[in-house]
Parts: structure tokens; C-alpha cells; sequence
């Protein structure tokens, strides 16, 4: 898995649209970022901004004119894709972080003699760590202050030379982000820990657990759901990024853009770009993302970590914890799972599934060990593994190094703490299959989606 940006040639000049006058933001800083953005997209409208990158028109006004800081993670997308060229690409990566780190400090501070008194909310920011504040003396001229982006865009234009990249092509790492973001937080989840969305996407729905047989609707609408240790995930909830669960009825919270895949392992949340671009994790708070990785094909998170495939070729690496390190696990598969415990790999033609042994081994030629026969689809969770036959039809657990025939396998198979739950095909019904009786028994239905996850005590 590599960590450089992809261009599509749109460094070339575009269709030219109407000038943007000069920036209004709170801070000098920030005026000088969105001047770094207006060059960046010199010629391209802000109706090919929004299509591009799923942000509206006006908000791409907003972060042109400075009254809204653009987004760390999409500010290294827009100069990945209009810098060809790899030298000048990093020169201007590194430029923007700091002219990005500048505007988020000073955002924090009181505002800047000149400066707009007005700029209306500020976007939620993705910004490195700064060992130093620097601010604009007090007494500053407005003709000064012209100067000084002026000579910040010089600095941004002009390569600095070379700067060694990594053979897996990582740009450098952000680091971790501080920003001015309002504290949103994920809630811990209590009780089942099992969710659903309604059909058609009609309300979010947890059940209350054997003994009640209900359902209570934590939220009004979604398309797609991810519970783990972080908490509860959505998109659809209210446009298409991806939010947060407060751990109450109705409370929801934009923590993220839209991305192509999100993944949980641990308390951490990861998502892929919309073009499969690059990774990142959530900080913990607001919408503050650090970029972690290159371009991948898809997520995979659990107990062993957070995992991901090569959009080239479908190796599998995985994260090493510090932005742009990635371990290689293994060559591609048919289809991953992730147990609690260990990662499970389908081969190609879809004869074997694989355990990873690492980290138990640290021999090089054995990284991997046979574990079952044939299968079309793994699921796995805290209950163990489980995988589909070849047809897709019947679901199988894995035990005592075998398959072992547990019932139809529906349309979602979702894996929790110690039981699995099944969607029938026709979204109808959900039912739990218990292992310590081998019984299935319906809890609710019908449903669009499932999402399971083993809860952690709140506060």
C-alpha cells in the first residue's frame, strides 16, 4: 500500500469561471490560505470543485475567500491532483500544511488588526503539530499584510528542492492535529450493542436486548452503519458525511466528509477518501482527520488493528501506528475477516482460508497457516469465524479447524461479541444464532442493514 497522492492531470488550466475578489478572512493566516487555494485552483469553477470532491459550491467560496478554513485532508487531495509534477507536489504539501497550521493557530487567538469581524462559522480543520505560535505584530499595515501573502504564495509556488520519498512513495506525515474544533466526541456503547436501519433507510434502531424483543429508534434516518469500541458510525444521516452517535435518541454529530470505506479497530476510526486516495484516522474530536496512508481498494478493522488492500494488485498490509508505515501482511485474497484475535485470509479461487501468524512467528517464510477448506465469504467478530459455502447460500462456523453448518446464510451476516446475527434475504426478519445452545430466534425485523459490535461501559 503506497501513500502518494493520484493526479489525474488537472494540473492543467480548466475552464476559467468568474474571479474571486480578494479574501475576507478572520486572520491574515487565513487570508493567505485561501490565496493558496485560489492559486491552487486557478481556472476551475466551483461547480468542477463541488462535483469533484462532493463539497458544495458555496463552501468552496467559503475556503477560497478565507471565511471558512478548508479541511487539512481535502487541501492535500486538491494539491495531489493539480500538481503533476512529484517535486513540486511535495513542496506544495508541505507549504499548505504550514500555511494550514498557521490559519488554525491563529483562529484561536484574537482577530488580527484588517481583518473581516464577521466570517460566519469556520469549517472544522485537520491541522499538524506546531511547536511554535507565530502571529503578526499588532501594529501591522493592511499594506503589510498584502505583502505578507504575497510573499507566503511565492513561498508556496517555488519547489524546494528535492525531499526523499519513501519506496513506497508516503508523503510526509501531517503529524497529529490540533485544531479549533467544537469537542464532539463519540459516545461508548452500552446495552446489546446491536443496530439496524429501517428499510429504505427509516429510522436507526437498537434493540433492547433477549428478555425486552423490542427496538428503540435512536435516529431518523441513515444509509449505513459502523459500531465498534470508537462507537456508532453513520452515514445518510443528515447529507452524506459520516457521523457520530451521543449516545442518546436524536443526538448526532458530523465528525467526517463522505469517504468510499470507514473502518474500526479499537477505539480508533479510519476512512478512505472518496477516491480511494488516501487514508486517515479520526482524532478523537470534531472533524479533525490525520492522514495515515496512500491509495487503498478497501478498509479492514478489528482486534488485530486496521488493515487494507492495494488497489494495484490486492496485497494486504497493515498499519503500523505513526502516519505513512505499513507493514506487508501478505498477497491478495479473495476476501479478509477479522477476529478479535487474528486476521483470516481466502484465497483466490476460494479453495483455503489462511490464518496470519504474525506477530506469533517471526520467521519469514511463514507467515500464514491453513485453517479451513473452501468458502465463498468470511465473517468474524469476538464470536470467532464464520464464512459462507461456496453457493452463498448456507453459513458455516469455524471450530476445531472445520466448517460446521449452522443455517441459511440471508442477505448480511453480522459477527458480535458471542452471538451472529442474520438478516433473512428478504430484509424481513433479523435472528441470532446462539452457540451455546445452537438455536436461532428471531428479534426483529423488517431491516435495510445491520451493524453489531461488542459494547464497552459507559460513563
Amino acid at each position: 500500500m503506497t501513500g502518494r497522492g493520484t493526479t489525474d492531470g488537472a494540473g492543467s488550466a480548466g475552464r476559467a469561471g468568474r474571479r474571486q475578489g480578494a479574501p475576507r478572512g478572520r486572520t491574515e493566516q487565513a487570508n493567505a490560505l485561501a490565496s493558496f487555494v485560489l492559486e491552487v485552483t486557478d481556472g476551475v469553477t466551483l461547480r468542477e470543485l463541488a462535483e469533484r470532491y462532493h463539497v458544495g459550491k458555496t463552501v468552496w467560496g467559503e475556503y477560497r475567500s478565507g471565511q471558512k478554513l478548508v479541511p487539512l485532508d481535502l487541501l492535500e487531495r486538491l494539491v495531489a491532483d493539480r500538481t503533476p509534477d512529484e517535486a513540486t507536489r511535495v513542496s506544495r504539501t508541505r507549504t499548505a500544511r504550514r500555511l494550514h497550521a498557521a490559519a488554525v493557530d491563529a483562529a484561536a487567538g484574537p482577530p488580527e488588526p484588517g481583518a473581516v469581524s464577521d466570517p460566519g462559522p469556520s469549517a472544522p480543520t485537520d491541522t499538524p503539530p506546531r511547536r511554535r505560535r507565530h502571529r503578526l505584530a499588532v501594529g501591522l499595515t493592511v499594506t503589510a499584510a498584502v505583502a505578507v501573502v504575497a510573499l507566503l504564495l511565492l513561498v508556496a509556488l517555488l519547489p524546494s528542492g528535492s525531499e526523499d520519498i519513501s519506496a513506497g512513495g508516503k508523503l510526509p506525515s501531517g503529524g497529529a492535529s490540533q485544531n479549533g474544533s467544537p469537542p464532539v466526541r463519540a459516545a461508548p456503547l452500552t446495552g446489546t450493542g446491536v443496530f439496524a436501519i429501517g428499510l429504505d433507510g427509516d429510522g436507526v434502531l437498537q434493540w433492547d436486548g433477549p428478555g425486552a424483543g423490542d427496538w428503540t429508534r435512536i435516529g431518523d434516518t441513515a444509509k449505513r452503519l459502523w459500531a465498534g469500541p470508537a462507537g456508532l458510525f453513520a452515514t445518510g444521516v443528515r447529507g452524506d458525511g459520516l457521523f457520530a452517535y451521543g449516545g442518546s435518541p436524536g443526538r448526532w454529530h458530523q465528525v467526517g466528509e463522505p469517504g468510499a470505506d470507514f473502518a474500526i479497530s479499537g477505539t480508533r476510526v479510519y476512512r478512505l477518501a472518496p477516491d480511494r486516495g488516501s487514508v486517515h484516522v479520526w482524532d478523537g474530536r470534531g472533524t479533525s482527520w490525520t492522514w495515515v496512508g496512500g491509495p487503498a481498494s478497501k478498509l479492514y478493522g478489528g482486534g488485530p488493528g486496521l488493515f487494507a488492500t492495494n488497489p494495484k494488485d490486492g496485497r494486504i498490509f497493515k498499519y503500523a501506528g505513526r502516519p505513512g508505515e505499513w507493514e506487508f501482511v501478505g498477497t491478495a485474497g479473495a476476501d479478509f475477516a477479522l477476529t478479535d484475535r487474528h486476521l483470516y485470509g481466502l484465497t483466490p479461487d476460494r479453495a483455503m482460508v489462511t490464518r496470519w501468524l504474525a506477530p506469533e512467528t517471526r520467521d519469514a517464510d511463514e507467515k500464514w497457516t491453513w485453517a479451513a477448506g473452501p468458502a465463498g465469504a468470511l465473517f468474524a467478530g469476538a464470536a470467532g469465524l464464520f464464512s459462507t459455502d461456496l453457493t452463498g447460500t448456507r453459513l458455516r462456523h469455524y471450530a476445531k479447524n472445520a466448517w460446521h453448518d449452522i443455517g441459511p446464510a440471508g442477505a448480511e451476516v453480522r459477527v458480535a461479541g458471542r452471538e451472529v446475527f442474520v438478516l433473512t434475504d428478504d430484509r424481513t426478519s433479523v435472528r441470532r444464532w446462539d452457540p451455546r445452545t445452537g438455536t436461532w430466534t428471531r428479534v426483529g425485523g423488517p431491516a435495510g442493514t445491520l451493524a453489531v459490535t461488542v459494547p464497552r461501559a459507559g460513563p
